[in-house]
């Protein structure tokens, strides 16, 4: 351990030649104490060694420090004479005396009335202002009045804005007074669809067409059609359409038919048309089987019979230098079973090109046009140029697939 560190927090002296370790011969312990291991005691002669830096001692603490005379001081200030007079305040001034409050009642001045023309923001900030009675009964006279003119006026105002019925889409009003019969024949057919689906069931299960002439409107016209294109359902004798099975009664211009819409036992749609003639509910066997007089494979190659083809017609844009756009209308006409289609054109100088349009373009802007439409037509073959399924529309034969 090095004796010669000088730590300049340490405030104890250094060793004195009179300090002592209170280790007399009297007051000694004995060597074999536990305090033998004590280092002995440090001598004066024990100094640091010549190497040390100069240790600058710092402020000493001593219970034995001596004052030193002030030699060579200036001379100390003796104090003369100590003057005794001695200031005194002044005697503290009395107070006024408290006077009592007298209260004095006076009288409010009575307002004064300002003319009409003085009133103003600034004066009535604040005030609550009183109509009369005649004046709140005016107002309200005056806005039961506005009430009830708006009211009266409201349906004149939202007239052209009012959504009109399509009469595409419309049946047509029947006049009771004069047609009694047609309302009367409506009313008829919406009571007999049990014996629709009876006919129905029978035209189905029937196993040859003469079972099916008393069935069907104009059977016995349409014997030799009906042979050559006849072929057994296979239905079982117990089925049966179910109960959902929609029943619709139409008037298609000013003729009334029903028509019964469900499922087949394979799950596949079907609809069929019936008439009423002579009080007898009769199927429509060219409506319900969408008769044609030639097939959608012989139209599409350029051959058949088109005196009447039933399909759905919409319009479409495709011309050729044999049906120019100028001169006509183009169609496209699908088959009943949409798998098969042609192009049909109209002149626009003919009567069946408006019939057409006229159903199929929307003539207010409010209106929707329908996408398709039923029709049944009678179709020829145009120039030599034509393709082998662009077909000319000679006459227009009614819409929908009822024969009128």
């Amino acid at each position: 351990m090095n004796s010669g560190f000088l730590d300049s927090n340490n405030h104890v002296p250094e060793l004195a030649p009179d300090d002592d370790w209170c280790d007399s011969d009297d007051n000694a312990v004995s060597q074999t104490g536990p305090v033998s291991s004590l280092p002995p005691r440090r001598s004066v002669s024990d100094s640091l060694p010549a190497e040390s830096p100069k240790i600058v001692p710092g402020l000493r603490i001593d219970s034995r420090v001596k004052r030193d005379n002030p030699s060579g001081s200036s001379k100390r200030l003796e104090v003369q004479e100590i003057s005794s007079q001695v200031v005194r305040l002044e005697q503290e001034a009395p107070a006024p005396p408290r006077v009592e409050r007298v209260v004095t009642f006076r009288a409010r001045p009575a307002g004064v009335k300002e003319p009409r023309n003085t009133r103003g923001e600034g004066k009535e900030w604040g005030r609550v202002h009183r109509h009369s009675p005649r004046w709140i009964l005016a107002m309200s006279g005056t806005v039961l009045v506005l009430v009830i003119l708006g009211m009266v006026l409201l349906p004149g105002i939202n007239a052209p804005n009012a959504a009109r019925e399509n009469p595409r889409n419309s049946i047509p009003m029947i006049d009771r007074n004069e047609t009694p019969e047609g309302v009367d024949a409506l009313n008829r057919l919406v009571l007999r669809q049990a014996e629709a689906v009876r006919i129905y069931r029978s035209f189905l299960q029937a196993a040859h067409p003469d079972e099916v002439f008393p069935l069907i409107r104009d059977g016995p016209a349409l014997k030799e059609a009906l042979r050559e294109r006849w072929q057994a359902m296979g239905i079982s004798s117990e089925w049966a359409p179910a109960k959902d099975a929609s029943w619709l009664v139409l008037d298609l211009e000013g003729h009334p038919c029903a028509m019964l819409a469900g499922r087949l036992p394979d799950n596949s749609k079907f609809t069929a048309y019936f008439t009423a003639a002579h009080e007898q509910l009769l199927l429509d066997w060219k409506a319900t089987t969408a008769y044609g007089t030639a097939t959608y494979e012989e139209l599409e190659s350029g051959h058949g019979d088109g005196r009447e083809i039933r399909g759905e017609i919409s319009i479409i844009e495709f011309h050729t230098h044999a049906f120019p756009e100028e001169n006509y209308q183009s169609f496209r006409l699908v088959s009943p079973d949409g798998q098969s289609l042609i192009w049909c054109y109209a002149s626009r100088k003919s009567t069946a090109y408006p019939r057409i349009a006229s159903q199929l373009q929307a003539g207010e802007i409010i209106q929707d046009a329908p996408d398709s439409l039923k029709v049944t037509l009678r179709l020829v073959r145009g120039s030599d140029t034509a393709l082998p399924n662009q077909w000319l529309i000679d006459e227009f034969l009614h819409f929908d697939w009822v024969s009128p």
